[in-house]
């Protein structure tokens, strides 16, 4: 039965990380129809502009997940409390997922993940390994791209449905902005 849910639980990750296109971002461990609304209600008012960020100092943020979520919330980046992802399939020990509208053509979405580099587990050790090699890691066959911050603890998820593979002047303000975290 566990094994059975587990299973299920990894395939509505998938689905909600392989399945993003242009106007549909469902959000992971949600039903599909559910994702929109999950997404909605986890992105506050649509936002405008390329260029939101504020300048922050990282190091009066906590080294945690807590610590990142504000330091991104307080740059403008990330808005909302999110919506908790079924973290554990990737050997994290917290994660979060973003939606944010940033013009009619384009939501973006944010997942962030932390680890313990202490004492990772096996899975949490191999999707670190293929990041830190590709900047992807394969979840049931499927490539998602990801990039670690300085540290190699957070892992974020980045995807922006206007530009699909595209590489954004805001993703990349948005990534140097989280590989300075703790860095």
């Amino acid at each position: 039965m566990k094994k059975a849910m587990i299973i299920a639980a990894a395939a509505v990750l998938v689905l909600s990380c392989a399945a993003c296109g242009p106007g549909d971002v469902p959000v992971s461990g949600t039903s599909s129809s559910a994702s929109s609304a999950a997404s909605a209600a986890s992105s506050a008012a649509p936002s405008q502009a390329a260029s939101s960020a504020v300048s922050v100092n990282p190091a009066k943020y906590s080294d945690n997940l807590k610590g990142l979520l504000n330091y991104m919330g307080d740059s403008h980046y990330i808005e909302g409390s999110g919506v908790e992802l079924e973290y554990e399939l990737i050997g994290a020990k917290g994660g979060r997922r973003y939606t944010k509208t940033i013009s009619k053509n384009s939501t973006e979405t944010i997942e962030l993940y932390e680890y313990d580099l202490k004492s990772p587990n096996a899975t949490a050790k191999k999707i670190l390994d293929e990041v830190k090699q590709s900047n992807s890691f394969t979840l049931f066959e499927k490539k998602i791209p990801a990039c670690l911050s300085s540290n190699g603890k957070y892992l974020m998820v980045y995807k922006d449905s206007a530009n699909g593979s595209t590489v954004s002047s805001r993703q990349k303000e948005i990534i140097e902005k989280f590989k300075a975290y703790k860095a």
